[in-house]
């Protein structure tokens, strides 16, 4: 799932706190004002949504979902952990 991250301008005052919580990178300070960098690496964590004092930051999903390739690739990685997961609990 892709996210969208707008800032109001108005309601922005700079104080950069969104900047530092954002463990993507996805915003950086323009004119003053935090802004998106690319929406495309946003992880849709809300940390940025929750620190902003001024409620100047909204995500919004997109609705791009993810290919069957990412899906099934996803699938197996869940598999191994599982799998991970089940041995320690066996002591192996």
């Amino acid at each position: 799932m892709a996210f969208q991250v707008t800032v109001d301008l108005k309601k922005c005052n700079g104080c950069e706190e969104c900047l530092e919580v954002c463990t993507a990178g996805m915003l950086r300070m323009q004119g003053g004002r935090a802004a998106p960098v690319e929406d495309r690496e946003c992880l849709g964590c809300e940390l940025c949504v929750g620190v902003c004092d001024e409620n100047a930051i909204t995500m919004t999903a997109t609705g791009v979902s993810l290919s069957p390739t990412c899906l099934s690739l996803l699938g197996g990685l869940d598999e191994e952990e599982a799998e991970t997961a089940s041995r320690r609990r066996d002591g192996l």
